[in-house]
């Protein structure tokens, strides 16, 4: 199996002429500026496990609407997701079913993984439908590991997501907001939408220390996205 992490050796060449910028697989600048390293693992390291994290987060104005995002990231590959929900906690499949949708995209639909969990009583109920729903056949358990209550430290893979998600939600709005001229209420439809669209975009434009996306460190190829502003008007044919 190829490892999706690994440069080529065109990229190794290319990059050894100057070393800038820094990359995590190179030895020489992992010694010499080792501060930069990100804490995804290294390509030389074995992949092992696919690592997933989840987490809330609450998008709004000052005047006071919120909406419920659950922000999931998977550590090896830096894949995010970024759904808007009804409401925090255990509510129906909606919420599982998001997170199965996020996992066929990582290639984890089946096949063993690991849920990292803070114990929070919304994601413990997210955790438990999520081991519903993929069920418990041989080759395809789902581990949950307890972080340690209230441990800050012990989740820093979903909050690194859900900074990321938060910051691509607030472009995205102010961006179009100021194309149309006016402002946008949180609540509104197209804001909901945004939190999708966010995830989409970091994942196959984000550009990580290895010189790679996460959909490529995913996949192993370079995604294409269209070139259309969000929210700018496109023309089509109907069919007859």
């Amino acid at each position: 199996m190829i490892d999706t992490r690994k440069p080529t050796a065109e990229e190794v060449d290319e990059h050894e002429l100057k070393h800038v910028p820094y990359r995590n697989w190179c030895p020489v600048c992992v010694m010499a500026k080792g501060k930069e390293l990100d804490h995804r693992k290294s390509s030389d390291e074995p992949r092992g496990l696919s690592e997933y994290s989840f987490d809330y987060c609450f998008l709004g104005n000052e005047m006071g609407y919120k909406l419920t995002v659950l922000v999931g990231g998977e550590r090896t590959t830096g894949m995010s997701m970024a759904a808007v929900l009804p409401s925090k906690g255990s509510l129906g499949k909606f919420a599982a079913d998001k997170v199965m949708e996020f996992l066929a995209e990582c290639g984890n639909l089946a096949g063993d993984i690991i849920i990292k969990s803070d114990q929070e009583a919304a994601i413990v109920y997210l955790v438990k439908d999520i081991v519903f729903e993929r069920g418990d056949e041989q080759g395809c358990r789902t581990i949950v590991e307890e972080s340690p209550v209230q441990s800050s430290g012990s989740n820093g893979v979903v909050g690194r997501a859900v900074q990321t998600i938060e910051g691509q939600v607030r472009v995205l709005k102010l961006g179009l907001e100021e194309k149309i001229g006016a402002e946008i209420a949180a609540g509104s439809n197209v804001v909901a939408f945004m939190a999708e669209y966010a995830a989409y975009l970091v994942n196959r434009m984000e550009v990580g220390k290895d010189g790679k996306t996460a959909m490529e460190r995913n996949k192993g190829k370079k995604a294409t996205v269209m070139g259309v502003e969000f929210g700018e008007k496109v023309l089509y044919k109907k069919k007859a």
